[in-house]
């Protein structure tokens, strides 16, 4: 009888790590958008079409040949971003950079190639982060505010580059609302998965400075830290 149990327990135990296992296969595949080379043709086209509206030409070259393969990567959901790149699906891309070299444009035609071939999965909004302290300025009701991008995917784009915010009525002094917004995203993160992307200029050691070691340790768990290269294609 003990045999027959331990028999049953085994062949139990070898069908739940089968669903598992099954699950994981599954999951992966909801996650993948596209193939790689699919999106890179797209990024390719849309990025012309955005760069040509301001009279530039579109360049690959040494500088963001591979940032731009991690990025096509990641929005295609290719499982490669993981077991290549070492980096995770799940979670938010953190883009350093000098100014100039296109990590802002790069998050515009992701967003447009959401729109213009009607993917929903790929559509976030961007928002530079001084407009959002200056609508946190006028906005009588601040914590409205710091509510409405607390939540749900967002593309901050430029952190570092706003000033404090003017919460006198309230903390008696300047107030850096970066610091409560992407707490409260963390929270998010944890809780629901919610990613957020964000550009900026700083490096991790700034960011410290600036916003506090507590959000720089919360960074580590939110995002893949990608860095493009270079220096400013504005001229």
């Amino acid at each position: 009888m003990r045999t027959k149990l331990a028999s049953m327990e085994i062949v139990l135990n070898h069908f739940l790590l089968s669903l598992k296992e099954r699950k994981k296969v599954a999951d992966k595949k909801e996650r993948k958008i596209m193939s790689t080379d699919e999106m890179k043709r797209l990024y390719i086209k849309v990025a012309k079409e955005y760069y040509s509206r301001e009279n530039r030409d579109f360049i690959i070259d040494e500088n963001n040949q591979n940032y731009l393969n991690l990025l096509c990567k990641y929005f295609s959901g290719d499982i490669e971003f993981e077991t290549i790149h070492r980096g995770e699906l799940r979670k938010g891309l953190l883009v350093i950079g000098n100014p100039g070299t296109g990590k802002s444009s790069s998050f515009k035609i992701i967003q447009m190639i959401s729109k213009n071939y009607r993917l929903q999965s790929l559509w976030f909004p961007i928002v530079e982060t001084k407009k959002v302290v200056e609508k946190f300025n006028v906005e009588k009701n601040k914590d409205s505010i710091i509510e409405n991008y607390s939540i749900g995917t967002f593309c901050f784009d430029d952190l570092g580059s706003e000033n404090e915010a003017n919460n006198i009525h309230v903390w008696g002094s300047k107030e850096d609302i970066f610091i409560r917004i992407l707490e409260n995203r963390y929270d998010e993160f944890i809780a629901k998965n919610t990613k957020t992307f964000i550009t900026t200029n700083l490096s991790l050691i700034q960011i410290e400075k600036r916003y506090g070691s507590r959000v720089r340790d919360r960074f580590v768990s939110m995002f893949n830290l990608i860095e493009l290269n270079g220096t400013s294609r504005r001229f």
